[in-house]
């Protein structure tokens, strides 16, 4: 119980700390905006909407994909703890809270398929961070035998991915 409120305290603290920064302010605000305009993107089948929304997620700005995400993450009730400092390429993303736990939160826009190194990095920074688990949330592709590297990382991406960025057209 005591876990919740002070996990809901830093997600609060976290929101007002980076809505004071004008540059993470203008991507938040940009994210709202990209979550409206990917639920408008739509192909003359199934198949043709997720090549087109996967397409425009590979074109965003990293930054903006960052908060896309998380507030992605924060609309399936999940509490967000954003960072004070965007990461730059490394380390953790953010981090979200559900059920007594906190988790990272790593995003990578790749155009091929996902590099090994770069998810077994993301599990040396959970350990870093004492963070027990991750998702790693990417628009690219995922090879075979990725998904086993750790049991901590919950690989994201794909109709997965398109799915948690469905946001209700406005």
């Amino acid at each position: 119980m005591l876990s919740g409120w002070i996990a809901r305290g830093r997600a609060w603290f976290s929101r007002i700390q980076s809505r004071k920064k004008r540059g993470h302010r203008r991507r938040q605000d940009a994210a709202g905006r990209r979550a409206i305009t990917i639920s408008e993107i739509v192909g003359k089948d199934a198949q043709e909407t997720f090549a087109r929304r996967i397409a425009y997620l590979r074109k965003l700005d990293p930054l903006v994909f960052e908060e896309l995400v998380l507030d992605a993450f924060q609309k399936e009730g999940w509490l967000v703890q954003r960072n004070t400092r965007y990461s730059g390429d490394g380390g953790i993303d953010g981090r979200i809270f559900q059920k007594g736990t906190w988790w990272g939160i790593q995003c990578k826009r790749y155009k091929g398929a996902i590099k090994t190194d770069h998810v077994k990095q993301f599990v040396r920074d959970l350990r870093n961070e004492n963070l027990e688990c991750g998702f790693f949330v990417h628009t690219g592709r995922t090879p075979a035998g990725v998904n086993l590297l750790s049991e901590q990382v919950t690989i994201l991406s794909g109709q997965k991915l398109i799915r948690l960025l469905e946001f209700p057209s406005r």
